[in-house]
């Protein structure tokens, strides 16, 4: 990454709070399932399937890009396809450090803004990119409760279609609450309501990103199920429709960095009532976060490559 662009460091107390979180919630982890279970499971996985999820991961990160590129261009900030490279996947490397992937975002758009200028249309593009994330998630949900067949008893087919119902909510009141104010508001926040509206008004590109955006998710989704069945656990693709996305959702939270910790907790409460062993499903979190970990640090280099590569595009 570009050495004169500094990146946001946060405050040394909140990262050492937020290391501590991760910290804690693993090692409440380690007290809640079985230690000898959770050894056993990840030595269960064979060493070549870990090796082939970190390409297959970035492959689907690669995606993720072209959704961003395209989002944050709709938004009129005329950015190369390198320089998105750039920005993108060194936000997923600032994922390892900063709180959720909200820091992740944030890197990103300081290494975009410090390439265009036009901090309204990265910003606003930006936030149209993790929407559309969201919406994404919604939706591969939405398929788990609505299309699969039901496996799970009546009570807890209920609490499924309330999350679902819960999501979908919250979206709409969120866009309706945007346009209801947007002519209300004056100043720099119209100049980036304006600009976040504005990636979304080519319905073409938009829906190309959203595509990419549910490909996205929905890859990484299989990946993980993929890695479960390494580990032992065989669950009907429903069982990870509905817990998956909840799951991530979690790394939202800025209480740790990159979701671990928050992560393995909560996939086995979404797991359970469909049969998931807790410690089986423990453990598909943390190797998760060894691809997580190592995906990142490619995608750090990545960033680092893009942005050279453009540097001499542009001098020559």
């Amino acid at each position: 990454m570009n050495a004169a662009v500094t990146l946001p460091r946060g405050d040394r107390r909140k990262r050492v709070i937020q290391i501590a979180g991760s910290l804690l919630l693993l090692c409440v982890l380690v007290l809640i399932f079985p230690r000898h279970k959770l050894m056993q499971a990840l030595q269960s996985i064979p060493p070549w399937t870990l090796a082939a999820a970190v390409p297959v991961f970035l492959l689907f990160h690669f995606m993720g890009c072209l959704k961003w590129h395209i989002m944050v261009n709709n938004a009129q900030a005329s950015l190369p396809v390198l320089q998105s490279m750039r920005c993108y996947f060194g936000g997923l490397f600032a994922n390892l450090f900063l709180p959720s992937v909200i820091g992740g975002d944030l890197v990103t758009i300081a290494l975009g803004i410090s390439r265009t200028r036009k901090t309204e249309g990265i910003v606003s593009g930006t936030m149209a990119s993790r929407v559309l994330d969201l919406i994404a998630l919604a939706l591969l949900v939405g398929i788990s409760v609505l299309i699969f067949p039901k496996s799970v008893n009546s009570a807890n087919e209920r609490l499924m279609e309330m999350v679902l119902a819960v999501l979908v909510a919250g979206g709409l009141l969120v866009c309706l609450a945007v346009f209801a104010v947007r002519r209300k508001i004056q100043g720099k926040a119209r100049a980036y309501l304006d600009s976040f509206v504005a990636a979304w008004q080519h319905p073409g590109p938009a829906a190309v990103a959203l595509a990419l955006g549910f490909g996205l998710q929905a890859g990484l989704l299989t990946l993980s199920a993929w890695i479960g069945a390494g580990c032992g656990l065989h669950l009907p693709a429903r069982a990870w429709l509905f817990a998956w996305p909840l799951a991530k959702l979690s790394g939202f939270i800025p209480v740790t960095l990159a979701g671990i910790g928050s992560r393995e907790l909560v996939l086995p409460a979404l797991l359970a009532p469909f049969g998931a062993d807790g410690a089986l499903a423990a453990s598909v979190g943390l190797a998760w976060d060894a691809v997580l970990i190592a995906g990142s640090l490619v995608g750090g280099a990545i960033s680092k490559i893009a942005g050279s590569l453009d540097r001499k595009a542009s001098l020559a």
